[in-house]
């Protein structure tokens, strides 16, 4: 058998009376034919065979130009929070198999971070090359391709960046280079994933799912539901935000009583003791009941929608908690 293209195939086919001669063969879908010309990352010809067939049904979600694409090809901007994690895709039946993490350092760099098991890798640019660290040990771009013991993850260099396989877990592949990055999962995951890459199966209409549940109307909001909050200004991660539901600043008079209007999608918002500097504005939902009603604000329903200010960038004080 001969690839004559990513969508068909020449085979030549011999019997003990004949032999056939270029009958060619197409391809149900675009197979990447040179993953088999020594791209792909196993060397067993089965384990590359598979791995093929894997990647050309996978779901990719990238990231080029400011432009997040999502597994189910909507694309939008994503405002990022300066050194907040946000979950980008995640595994989310109870087996939770991998998660990849993304943050903006503040030089505007982007960093990713993918865990899966007991292993955490970390992906970023330093000096003009991708660094690579598993468990925290850097591993030197001349003992890539690196194998984990497990066998079951490998990382090794491709194009301009470096990528990381893990098949069997259900991360087909993450790419990443200076400019760009890319997630593909596994055929066997669409419909099983959350993030900012969405679920993958092909429901756009409720491509903007955040984690409570609820669809948000926009992408601003959809963005930053998926911030991962600091737990205190003094986190190593520098990350300054929480989550929280925001008051609308002017108060209503409803059916004659005075009622609080609350955000029932979360807002970052900066930590105590630090002050914004640098917001965007983000429309969200807000739910008006008299004082005292006891109910959470997230579980409420919506009576309007206003545009207040989400926090991106924080300074904080000494006394900051």
């Amino acid at each position: 058998a001969v690839a004559a293209s990513e969508k068909t195939v020449d085979l030549i086919a011999r019997t003990p009376m004949n032999t056939s001669y270029n009958v060619t063969v197409r391809l149900p879908m675009s197979m990447p034919i040179n993953e088999l010309k020594g791209l792909s990352p196993f060397e067993e010809v089965l384990d590359r065979i598979h791995f093929m067939v894997s990647k050309a049904v996978a779901a990719e979600c990238s990231f080029f130009e400011d432009t997040l694409y999502t597994f189910n090809n909507r694309s939008f901007k994503n405002m990022m929070p300066s050194s907040c994690y946000q979950i980008v895709a995640q595994d989310c039946t109870n087996e939770l198999k991998f998660i990849v993490l993304l943050r903006k350092d503040s030089s505007e760099q982007h960093h990713i971070n993918v865990k899966i098991s007991e292993i955490d890798i970390d992906l970023y640019p330093k000096d003009n090359n991708v660094t690579v660290k598993v468990n925290e040990m850097e591993i030197p771009h001349s003992n890539l391709p690196y194998r984990h013991p497990t066998g079951s993850i490998e990382i090794r260099q491709s194009g301009q960046g470096i990528a990381v396989y893990a098949p069997s877990h259900g991360l087909q592949e993450v790419y990443f280079d200076r400019k760009t990055w890319k997630i593909k999962v596994a055929d066997w995951m669409k419909g099983k994933t959350c993030g900012l890459c969405g679920k993958g199966d092909g429901e756009i209409r409720q491509e903007y799912r955040t984690p409570n549940g609820r669809v948000a109307k926009n992408s601003v909001s959809f963005a930053q539901s998926w911030i991962l909050p600091a737990e205190s200004c003094r986190d190593a991660s520098e990350c300054r935000l929480k989550l929280e539901s925001v008051q609308l600043e002017k108060q209503l008079t409803i059916h004659g009583d005075e009622s609080t209007c609350l955000s029932v999608e979360p807002v970052p918002r900066c930590l105590p003791g630090c002050m914004p500097i640098k917001t965007t504005p983000v429309t969200v939902g807000f739910s008006c009941l008299q004082s005292g009603a006891q109910s959470s604000v997230f579980d409420r329903s919506v009576d309007l929608k206003q545009t207040t200010q989400a926090h991106l960038a924080c300074n904080c004080n000494a006394r900051c908690s």
